[in-house]
């Protein structure tokens, strides 16, 4: 193991360090910090080796971007400059295999540095700079991968992003991110096979957990699949779990023992986000043991744009099992045309519902679909083009004197068995 210091680091929090890291990276194996700050631009982890950040070391990005990657670097590296978003990122591993992160430290993307302005039109966000980094830590193409015990904290996008790796551990990650930071997602998985992320504590201002499916950039055809997440505890003001984006596949994933806290959705699946693709294909996902607690609970659609007739992907064999939770806005399962969101399952769920948040009242007509989508429906689960959603063993809780909640299930041209449930 090669001590950094042995190759030129201070670790005082002002030095710049960044070549001392990589000529330590570049001589082969893992890297050992001991406690201190190290101030990098980007490092590049290679092959047989990687981090071992010891308590009370930090790995601390420096405000300044000519200190980073090209955003051209490597052809899977995107910039987004929609949402002011360059593609330079802190810790890169591309092309490699048998990689570490791990040790009881923390890597702080220093965002406090590069953005810490209230918007005054929406202070709970900051104002976005010219320029900020992209994924904190960034894994594209490589295999073996272990994150284990480690910290990450003030990203200045999204914080641990994989794409299109295989065979990847990450255990004991604590990722914490200011609920105004903008995309400030948690993990993002896309295009990746043989996944395990467990004992997990994320607080992120956006996704805590993606499951993508955008393999363009990969040369097509790499379905994010055989991933399981358990054991972890996630607070966003956007979605705990999201699933879809890209024009890929995502199948074949086990999500269980989750406790979500202070979120606005607690699980959404959405295949079609953009009229440029014809969405995600998502199918044969399993929820189990799931703690909501939450202003939505479930959000499943093939877009969010309502009835559509235009080309899509399915959503299908979705279950939830063992749910328990509270919530004050109903949850929506939609296909944007029948036949696109069907086999969804729900058993031994009990959801206590508060009194309504923005309800939206019934048109006469009942052609209230637009509203519903993106407003609140009055019922704990709006159905709408949905074919064979199954309620089982499900008990939903009104507080009483709540006639703004008409009933449990509002449905539109679905079908669906709910037990005792009331229907409109």
């Amino acid at each position: 193991m090669n001590n950094v210091r042995n190759f030129g680091a201070v670790g005082d929090g002002v030095t710049l360090d960044t070549q001392a890291i990589q000529k330590a990276l570049d001589a082969g194996g893992i890297v050992y910090f001991p406690a201190g700050v190290y101030l990098t631009g980007s490092i590049y982890l290679r092959s047989n080796g990687g981090l071992e950040l010891a308590p009370g070391a930090t790995l601390l990005a420096v405000p300044d971007k000519t200190q980073y990657n090209a955003d051209d670097f490597i052809p899977e590296n995107q910039a987004f400059s929609t949402e002011n978003v360059s593609g330079a990122h802190l810790v890169i591993a591309a092309n490699v295999e048998n990689i570490v992160i791990r040790g009881g430290g923390r890597i702080d993307g220093n965002r406090r540095a590069v953005f810490n302005t209230p918007n005054p039109e929406n202070p709970a966000r900051f104002l976005l700079p010219e320029w900020r980094m992209g994924q904190m830590v960034y894994i594209v193409n490589s295999k073996n991968v272990s994150i284990q015990d480690v910290e990450m904290l003030d990203s200045q996008y999204w914080t641990c992003f994989l794409h299109g790796c295989q065979w990847v551990k990450i255990r004991g990650v604590r990722i914490e991110n200011d609920f105004g930071t903008q995309n400030g997602d948690g993990i993002d998985v896309d295009c990746c096979r043989y996944v395990t992320i467990s004992d997990c504590i994320i607080r992120s201002a956006d996704d805590s957990i993606t499951l993508r499916g955008n393999d363009a950039r990969l040369g097509g055809r790499c379905p994010c699949e055989y991933v399981t997440i358990t054991n972890c505890i996630l607070s966003t003001r956007c979605n705990a779990f999201r699933i879809g984006v890209g024009g890929g596949l995502v199948r074949r994933c086990t999500i269980s023992n989750i406790i979500v806290r202070d979120t606005r959705t607690a699980i959404c699946l959405v295949s079609q986000y953009s009229k440029k693709s014809s969405g995600v294909q998502i199918e044969d996902i399993q929820f189990s043991n799931l703690r909501l607690d939450c202003v939505r609970p479930f959000y499943i659609a093939t877009t969010p744009r309502g009835v559509q007739e235009e080309a899509a992907k399915n959503i299908e064999r979705i279950s939830f099992n063992h749910v328990r939770g509270t919530a004050n806005r109903g949850s929506v399962i939609s296909g944007s045309y029948p036949g696109y969101v069907k086999d969804v399952s729900f058993n031994d769920m009990h959801l206590i519902y508060d009194r309504g948040e923005n309800i939206v009242a019934v048109p006469p007509e009942k052609t209230g679909y637009g509203e519903f989508i993106q407003g609140n429906p009055p019922a704990a689960f709006y159905l709408c083009n949905a074919e064979n959603v199954v309620f089982k063993d499900t008990k939903i809780t009104f507080p009483e004197d709540a006639p703004e909640w008409l009933a449990d299930i509002f449905a539109e041209n679905s079908t669906f068995t709910g037990d005792d449930l009331k229907a409109k």
